[in-house]
């Protein structure tokens, strides 16, 4: 190939992500039409058309869709690590989902219910946070008699919306959230019994009930832990305090999962959060001084060490610790050493009994 040849197909191919881009920009911008179109029909009530054009929109999409809903599909099963791993960007296509929604509400309009219910369910596989249709879908559920389930949807409606008045007078009105409280304390009973798989299935249904309540994850949480899923424990604990985020206790039991994973940078950030809250807080200082221990930061760990012993002058490891470091630096550990075989540490008291035996030696020799 000549020369002149070869700087033709360069310059080729240097036009050819601008046309791609040109050619996606166009492709949007008809569909972005047909979508307005759709809803200019639905303000001018002519819920025939709009129905029609919502259909034209949705058939733009289906080259894409059944990519993207394997996508979500994947999305959901992943756990919060794997979902920041390989999904770090990820959103949700809502205006894809709109056009679901909103042909839902045109059909519904034209007395077209089980094709509106379909839209409604097909909207929120596109979107899981669309409060609008979880709120439709919830009106038909209640009239083909599945109270549960339309609870359920409310519960979705009013969580990912917070302005959603009807969401919530109907919830309400519903009397939901007694249905979820019955789960939760049948859930909470089991996991006091250890009785974890029997507390999942109530707690599961507490949760979709009542998805706004931080105290029914945690125990779902605790649950999830019990049967040897700290992922999901983990999953619960973090939605827990995205809802309250002034909960010393769940700090520390997200901690408590970071430890078993040996991410001691992540578990020392929450037990600080955790102690932040609850300065008396002993359980937290000790696995605190653990993270830094763990991470070569025994400066760190003995300031947590000296903590636990003004909160609690008995704890007999803390003085131990403190011996061991003081030991290290080449300081008179004795004292401390004695203080913790006293309090009944027994590592403790083979360095008492060495410390005594030089102090009697040392006695001896200055005679």
């Amino acid at each position: 190939m000549s020369y002149e040849s070869l700087c033709r197909m360069k310059k080729y191919l240097q036009f050819i992500p601008v046309i791609l881009l040109l050619t996606s920009l166009h492709v949007s911008a008809q569909d972005d039409v047909a979508l307005q179109t759709a809803q200019g029909s639905m303000m001018a009530k002519n819920y025939t058309s709009a129905e029609s054009n919502y259909t034209n929109y949705i058939h733009s999409l289906s080259d894409k869709l059944p990519a993207y809903l394997k996508k979500v599909a994947t999305y959901d099963t992943c756990s919060p690590f794997e979902k920041g791993e390989l999904f770090p960007n990820f959103t949700f296509t809502h205006v894809w989902a709109q056009g679901f929604c909103e042909r839902g509400e045109a059909r519904l309009l034209l007395g077209k219910k089980d094709s509106a219910y379909t839209d409604f369910l097909m909207a929120i596989r596109v979107d899981h946070k669309y409060a609008e249709a979880y709120y439709q879908a919830a009106l038909l559920k209640k009239e083909k008699g599945d109270k549960v389930g339309s609870c359920i949807y409310l519960g979705k409606a009013k969580h990912y919306s917070d302005t959603m008045r009807a969401a919530k007078d109907a919830y309400t009105m519903g009397f939901c959230w007694m249905c979820g409280a019955q789960y939760f304390s049948d859930g909470k009973n089991a996991v006091g019994l250890k009785e974890y798989p029997e507390a999942l299935k109530n707690l599961n249904m507490a949760v979709l009930l009542c998805p706004d309540s931080a105290t029914y994850y945690v125990y779902r949480g605790a649950a999830y832990d019990g049967i040897g899923k700290p992922d999901s424990a983990m999953m619960d604990y973090t939605t827990a305090l995205s809802i309250d985020s002034n909960n010393s206790q769940l700090y520390y039991r997200r901690a408590l999962l970071w430890e078993e994973k040996q991410k001691w940078d992540m578990a020392f950030r929450d037990l600080s959060r955790s102690i932040g809250l609850n300065s008396g807080f002993i359980d937290a200082y000790v696995h605190r001084a653990e993270a830094c221990e763990n991470m070569d930061k025994e400066a760190s760990a003995q300031f947590d060490y000296q903590q636990i012993i003004r909160i609690k002058p008995s704890y007999g490891d803390a003085y131990y610790k403190i011996a061991l470091y003081q030991q290290k630096m080449g300081q008179d550990a004795c004292p401390m050493f004695q203080k913790a075989a006293d309090l009944g540490v027994d590592d403790a008291q083979g360095y008492a009994d060495e410390c005594k035996k030089a102090a009697d030696k040392a006695a001896r020799m200055g005679r």
